[in-house]
């Protein structure tokens, strides 16, 4: 490996052959990276550290901050008990690693750019991706054919690792007077990273990018402070405008402790983006309300709203149920929807753990059939709309549940980069994916 000095232009290892089954097809990603301890779930644990935190039934309120084990474990046990997903920033990432350290746990790469590449990578893809840090973790866990850079340069070894709790559905947790089941598994993603909160970009980033077929950019939802972010945005603005015009460009987006930020985001690179594609959790976020997501008037009130305030050529949902695309020409993505699902399947069954033979078969399994009967009420309703059903995995005992929807936007990018460079569309629609490119909205 060869490091010249300059910041962020020193370049990971990568093969020089095509990627197999895409010709010159390019694809990019950035710039999120990270590392994981992903904890193996474990009930005595978590009862434990109600006891010893003594916290009760009363105190399950949320709290502005995150000052103490004991206000992390509360923010846990209210997503808990609700069901939902979350991302936590305590005010001290030691308030992370003491966590981690009650459990047991393996440490894996996380970051919505990082693994996706990862991801595309199971089914053969290759690519490049630009990340906010680099450290030994990062080094020896990235495969082979991912040539990557860094805004921190490939000497940097600092580690602010996330923690990724898991938990299942129908787990009874009762200590002190706290008694509920937890109606539905989900992911808790708990950090305070240095690196991800600085989200510095490599100066030379837009030359390593600038002929990407397809470029998949991760949230910015772990910077805090606003004028980081107004500049990496004004960087990221620059990056993404200097692509080619058949480029497709996708955001996928986050929940923000800061919500004015997240739509700073979005107001800031709506000029240069194709589609902004969020999950289930994120939809509700961004609406301020729990919606059934098996509601067709309530999920198609949701998506025509965020769509008008986004003013983005296309929204993508994924849930465990559906993935839609919405906007003019949307029905061209089914190809590209599917493709995330049965990624985003693959690492819901067997996690990490997968090759080109699992992830063939999925394609034979049965679909949901809410999800079908949902797609159908959908699609008929609205002509801008393309519904696709998840796979029916109620087969699988312990899920991986962390990192699906990164798997998605990993599956969509093979299918865009190929339908970009055969048509110049949007996932072969009538629509210019550059269409208003290059306007700064202020």
């Amino acid at each position: 490996m060869n490091v010249d000095g300059h910041r962020g232009s020193n370049i990971g290892r990568t093969k020089d052959k095509d990627i197999e089954g895409t010709g010159e097809r390019k694809i990019a990603l950035g710039f999120h990276a990270c590392v994981d301890f992903e904890l193996e779930w474990d009930l005595s644990v978590m009862e434990h550290l109600i006891r010893k935190h003594g916290i009760h039934a009363g105190e399950l309120t949320e709290r502005s901050q995150i000052a103490s084990i004991k206000d992390l474990m509360i923010e846990i046990l209210i997503c808990m008990r609700q069901g939902t997903g979350c991302e936590i920033i305590p005010d001290d990432f030691r308030t992370c690693n003491a966590f981690a350290e009650e459990f047991t746990y393996r440490t894996t790469i996380g970051g919505t750019a990082a693994r996706a590449a990862i991801a595309i990578r199971k089914i053969g893809f290759e690519s490049t991706l630009g990340m906010c840090c680099f450290n030994r973790y990062i080094e020896n866990l990235l495969p082979p054919g991912i040539k990557f850079y860094s805004g921190n340069g490939l000497e940097y070894d600092r580690v602010y690792p996330h923690i990724i709790l898991q938990y299942p559905s129908g787990v009874h947790i009762q200590a002190n007077d706290i008694d509920f089941t937890v109606p539905c598994h989900n992911r808790i993603l708990i950090s305070r990273d240095k690196d991800s909160m600085d989200m510095v970009i490599a100066e030379d980033a837009g030359e390593m990018v600038r002929d990407a077929d397809v470029f998949l950019l991760s949230c910015f939802s772990e910077v805090l402070d606003g004028s980081i972010l107004r500049d990496r945005l004004d960087t990221v603005f620059d990056i993404l405008n200097g692509l080619k015009d058949s480029a497709a460009v996708i955001l996928e987006d986050g929940c923000y402790i800061n919500k004015e930020f997240r739509h700073m985001v979005h107001r800031q690179l709506a000029p240069v983006l194709d589609i902004i594609s969020m999950n289930e959790d994120e939809l509700q976020d961004y609406v301020g309300q729990r919606i059934r997501i098996l509601d067709p008037v309530q999920v198609m009130d949701a998506v025509r709203y965020i769509y008008r305030c986004l003013q983005v050529p296309f929204l993508i949902i994924h849930t465990h149920i559906w993935a839609l695309a919405y906007g003019t020409g949307a029905r061209e993505f089914k190809g590209a929807l599917e493709s995330g699902i049965m990624l985003a399947s693959a690492r819901y069954v067997h996690g990490d753990d997968f090759g080109m033979e699992e992830y063939g078969r999925i394609r034979t399994w049965k679909t949901n059939a809410k999800g079908e009967a949902f797609c159908r009420q959908v699609t008929e309703s609205d002509p801008l709309v393309c519904c696709v059903a998840c796979k029916d995995l109620d087969f699988v005992d312990r899920p991986t549940t962390v990192g699906l929807g990164d798997f998605f936007a990993g599956g969509l990018l093979p299918v865009l980069a190929c339908r970009h460079m055969d048509t110049g569309t949007a996932a072969g629609s009538g629509a210019t994916p550059s269409e208003g490119r290059g306007e700064r909205n202020v």
